[in-house]
């Protein structure tokens, strides 16, 4: 165990590696240790050993950055009561090794430390006590509302590894609460359904107590039917007719980390059970456990400590596909931007409507819940299959790599398993195995509520060509839809150096090709159509050729405090080179750039230009190809001339 655990370490980022040795190692080493002391089954022991190897190899495996680990703990924090000890920091050599001992009885050298634990880790602010870090949040259940859809097309083998995976999400901090949704089998077998939902629900649950210390509970009575009348039109559509009635069933279980299962089943007034949809169930259940219901017994006051993070979708037709991506699938969705235009791709194209009602259950749940809520759309088997052991093939005697646990990734990062805004080239293929449903699942999706797109001009009305010659393009500091102030803001806060505004104006005056924002000035880019110098030159009018303009990324700017998970640079990103310039763009930026990684991955080639401190990057397909093109773009790339106010060299 301890060599495996050495090779993890080789595989992630030290620094990274650093933040999760320390307070992952702490969090799940005392889990899993409460659990082994009920435990006095000597093979119960040994598989709890090879599910904790198994749930660091996910952990490390998922390669969160260490801002990703720095956000998951400051979010999600063990409390003392789980730990059952007090937080001490212990520096003694001598009380490390003993504390690894006992924890594991293997000498782990450096992987497992007894610092300081989760509740009182990083944190943006410098200078908080750690007692007012164990105050605040404790006590508070962070839930994953997972909906799982047809569970009799799910093998054994494959229900193993989602309860696997469960069980992996729960040691990390993040509550289940599990809906079933066995519609399909009720209308294809002559039973009831209540029948039909104890006999997945009693399978379920087996698979869950195999590998959760805290197991699982089949809970069938929780829910109440409010009414069966049409709903009148002014209660919102969200609110539905199912209600939970009965919290306490739910939120026991989640206080000691065991997993309720509920079927879509509900009781009236009468005590009759009723089959309800399980869109009702779940967005039921959201209000719920988000805190947005109101609670029949006024003394229960379980339901004010919990907080729904992710809606989870298990579904044989895994996430939602879409013909304009190579590997056709979304992998991810901004809703407030993309919601109508994914809706109308799959009516126009004869998809599953299944789509689109799990688009629009998915949509309703994330209204209910924080912005940094996300949804993720997931085929059963990519969700199970990151969770088993390596996998031989004895045909062929060789052995392949485990995959990423996609729901692990995404509970540490918020973020999908790739980049939406990765070109299609730098797409990994999808090797999830093949459903069996009658079509094949595609790559998961991950949704969230997001934050609306301005593109200016707009290209619903006109595309992004080169200006005519002597003709004036927009002025950022005189449109309408452009606040000039919040922009310089926006550029400021992220390139962390003042901008010479005035100075800006002058050198994009009548070159401005448009601009992107993102939110309430989260994230945006300034384009530009740049002269080259390989030209003869040129009037003060600009008379230049409108071929030989060159489109340029002038300004690509993030909040600080929206870099990361949320998403903003991807979106930006993927309206520039996917709707604004898809024939190529291209920019620059200095060599020592810490962006640059992320530059590389999205561009479809890079040039060091020689004798200067910058890389200039392009989306184009053919651009080596082209020796005029290629040297307007080298030209331009060379001599823009920086509008900072200061003149300390830092990444443009």
């Amino acid at each position: 165990m301890a060599t495996c655990l050495q090779t993890l370490r080789s595989r992630v980022r030290p620094d990274t590696l650093k933040c999760l040795q320390r307070d992952f190692g702490s969090l799940a080493a005392n889990r899993s240790n409460h659990g082994n002391n009920n435990n006095n089954n000597s093979n119960g022991e040994k598989r709890d050993k090879l599910e904790h190897l198994d749930f660091f190899f996910d952990v490390l495996n998922a390669s969160a950055t260490r801002r990703d680990a720095k956000q998951y703990l400051a979010r999600f924090k063990p409390t003392i009561d789980k730990l059952k000890k007090p937080l001490v920091i212990h520096d003694a050599k001598e009380e490390k090794q003993q504390w690894q001992l006992h924890q594991s009885g293997v000498n782990l050298g450096q992987l497992y430390l007894p610092t300081q634990a989760a509740a009182a880790t990083p944190t943006f602010s410098q200078h908080v006590e750690q007692e007012a870090l164990v105050q605040r949040g404790a006590g508070e259940i962070h839930v994953a509302l997972v909906c799982l859809r047809a569970p009799h097309l799910i093998d054994d083998e494959t229900l193993d590894g989602i309860a696997l995976t469960m069980a992996q999400l729960v040691r990390l901090e993040m509550q289940i609460v599990l809906v079933l949704n066995c519609e399909d089998e009720v209308v294809q077998k002559d039973e009831s359904y209540k029948d039909v939902y104890r006999r997945q629900g009693g399978r379920i649950v087996a698979a869950l107590e195999q590998h959760n210390n805290e197991g699982a509970r089949y809970v069938d009575a929780a829910l109440n039917v409010t009414s069966q009348e049409p709903m009148p039109a002014s209660r919102p559509k969200v609110l539905g007719a199912v209600e939970l009635g009965v919290p306490r069933l739910i939120t026991e279980p989640l206080k000691r980390s065991a997993i309720p299962v509920i079927p879509a089943i509900a009781y009236d007034s009468t005590c009759k059970v009723q089959n309800v949809s399980v869109g009702g169930v779940m967005l039921a259940l959201t209000r719920a456990l988000s805190g947005l219901a109101a609670v029949s017994d006024p003394t229960d006051k379980l339901l004010e400590d919990t907080s729904v993070d992710r809606i989870i979708m298990l579904d044989p037709l895994g996430g939602l596909p879409t013909e304009t991506r190579q590997d056709k699938a979304h992998v991810f969705v901004n809703l407030e931007q993309e919601y109508d235009m994914i809706r109308d791709e799959i009516q126009s194209c004869g998809k599953s409507s299944h789509h689109l009602d799990t688009l629009s259950l998915v949509r309703d749940c994330l209204a209910l819940l924080p912005p940094a809520s996300s949804a993720l759309l997931i085929s059963p088997e990519e969700a199970a299959i990151s969770s088993h052991h390596s996998r031989k093939d004895p045909a062929i005697g060789i052995t392949t790599r485990r995959q990423k646990n996609p729901l692990i990734h995404n509970l540490l990062t918020n973020k999908p398993l790739i980049s939406s805004s990765l070109p299609a080239a730098r797409l990994p293929t999808n090797e999830v195995v093949p459903s069996m449903s009658s079509e094949s699942p595609t790559r998961s999706t991950l949704v969230k509520r997001g934050m609306p797109l301005m593109i200016v001009p707009d290209l619903r009305k006109t595309a992004w060509t080169p200006p005519t010659p002597g003709q004036p393009t927009i002025a950022l500091d005189n449109h309408p839809d452009i606040n000039f102030p919040r922009l310089v803001a926006l550029i400021e806060d992220s390139f962390r150096r003042p901008l010479d505004a005035q100075h800006y104006l002058n050198r994009i005056k009548n070159r401005v090709a448009g601009v992107i924002i993102a939110g309430e000035y989260e994230g945006g880019a300034i384009l530009t159509w740049e002269e080259p110098r390989t030209l003869a030159t040129k009037s003060s009018g600009g008379n230049v050729e409108p071929g030989r303009l060159v489109p340029y990324l002038d300004k690509f700017a993030v909040l600080q405090r929206s870099q990361g998970s949320s998403g903003v640079a991807d979106i930006v990103f993927q309206a520039m080179v996917r709707s604004c310039f898809p024939d190529g763009v291209c920019w620059r930026s200095r060599s020592n750039n810490p962006v640059n990684k992320w530059y590389f991955e999205r561009s479809r080639g890079t040039w060091h230009l020689q004798d200067t401190q910058w890389t200039m990057f392009w989306t184009n397909s053919d651009l080596v190809a082209d020796q005029e093109r290629w040297e307007d773009y080298v030209s331009v790339c060379r001599n823009i001339e920086p509008s900072w106010a200061d003149n300390k060299a830092k990444p443009d």
